[in-house]
């Protein structure tokens, strides 16, 4: 299955985050993590997904292709 970062970038977007360090704060993840994140070129490790689940309300299946 594809990951969909655009949907991750739109949520984040829709939170007020815009750049990568804020991201990285919101996810407890490295600022280069959320910007290759953001970017799209690397894919959301589980602990990661989880964050994202809680911080912006996307699941797996809303970034891997599943739910529109």
């Amino acid at each position: 299955m594809p990951y969909n970062h655009r949907r991750l970038v739109d949520a984040m977007t829709a939170a007020g985050d815009t750049k990568s360090p804020q991201v990285a704060r919101r996810l407890a993840v490295h600022p280069a993590t959320a910007w290759r994140l953001i970017k799209g070129r690397s894919k959301p490790a589980a602990e990661t997904l989880a964050a994202i689940e809680r911080e912006y309300g996307l699941t797996a299946a809303d970034l891997y292709g599943g739910a529109q």
